[in-house]
């Protein structure tokens, strides 16, 4: 019998406000941010209730992934494990429990549908470093993007189609959102973009719906370029042009709840929606959905089927 592991990786979040300064300087890589820096995102916190359930919804997904895993297995064991880029447990935390735990092949999925090299290709180093570090030889299958899966779009649409049950059409503008990233990423030809844009075409084929448009959201103050349009200057230009007088959000970038969907949608763009007259609703994170969990062990299980 073979034993398969998996990690699931993720950004990481602080698990109290207390944490939220280390949190902040390992993103920033070792650099301490300012106290004000610091007072911000601890406030952004607080107003979601003092800590984000990024955590626990990953926990979450590993255990209901592990059960189905099980279910489907033949020849092999499973062992699902977490692993955050940012915050404990650690990518190199959970590559070594699963080396304790005798696995002999590990697959390795990050919570973020579509490839860049800034967001998922990090996640991958870390993990490859973590296995340089133990002397770690076994077979590794990185799946790198799946925001194309049909499982996954088809859990996508059906948020969506949820969201939009009661709302006339021709009142209604849909609004694709995913994190922005800076934006040398175009000029170097990473696929972040396509595949994100492909996402949102695919979804929006399922359900018929031609009134969409695409932003990106949660922009870092860099001092650099990031990807755009942000959302909020699509919701001013919607509600300025009268293309609509409903808004519905569809994060397709995210699968759980965290800051940037509690806060920055829920609370900043809702907040503005309103303001410009605009009804303003979010399709449900998939979080330990079914309609996840299923499309993860359908990547586990292709990725064994084409490589293991």
């Amino acid at each position: 019998m073979g034993h398969i592991g998996v990690l699931l990786m993720a950004y990481g979040t602080p698990r109290s406000l207390e944490d939220v300064e280390a949190y902040y300087t390992h993103i920033r890589g070792g650099r301490h941010p300012s106290p004000a820096q610091v007072a911000e995102l601890q406030e952004r916190y607080r107003r979601i209730g003092g800590r984000s359930p990024l955590l626990e919804i990953t926990l979450s997904q590993a255990r209901a992934l592990e059960t189905r895993l099980a279910r489907l297995a033949v020849g092999h064991s499973f062992h699902v494990r977490v692993g955050m880029k940012h915050a404990p447990p650690f990518i190199e935390e959970a590559v070594a429990g699963l080396l304790e735990e005798g696995v002999d092949q590990l697959i390795a999925i990050a919570l973020a549908p579509h490839f860049s090299r800034m967001s998922v290709g990090a996640y991958l180093a870390a993990l490859r470093q973590a296995l340089v570090a133990r002397s770690a030889m076994l077979p590794v299958i990185e799946i790198r993007s799946w925001g194309a899966h049909p499982l996954f779009v088809m859990a996508a649409a059906e948020r969506l189609k949820e969201a939009l049950a009661d709302l006339p059409p021709e009142e209604t503008l849909v609004i694709f959102t995913a994190h922005s990233l800076p934006a040398r990423l175009r000029e170097e030809g990473d696929p972040y973009e396509i595949e994100l844009l492909d996402s949102a075409r695919r979804v929006a084929r399922v359900l018929g719906w031609k009134r969409w448009r695409f932003a990106y959201q949660s922009a870092s103050p860099t001092g650099e370029p990031w990807l755009g349009p942000d959302l909020m200057e699509v919701l001013e230009a919607i509600a300025r042009g009268g293309e609509a007088r409903h808004v519905v959000i569809c994060p397709i970038g995210f699968v759980a709840d965290h800051l940037e969907i509690l806060y920055d949608l829920d609370m900043e763009a809702r907040e503005a929606a309103q303001a410009w007259g605009l009804s303003f609703r979010r399709t449900r994170s998939l979080n330990d959905d079914p309609l996840l969990i299923e499309t993860l062990a359908a990547l586990v299980s292709e990725a064994l089927s084409d490589g293991g």
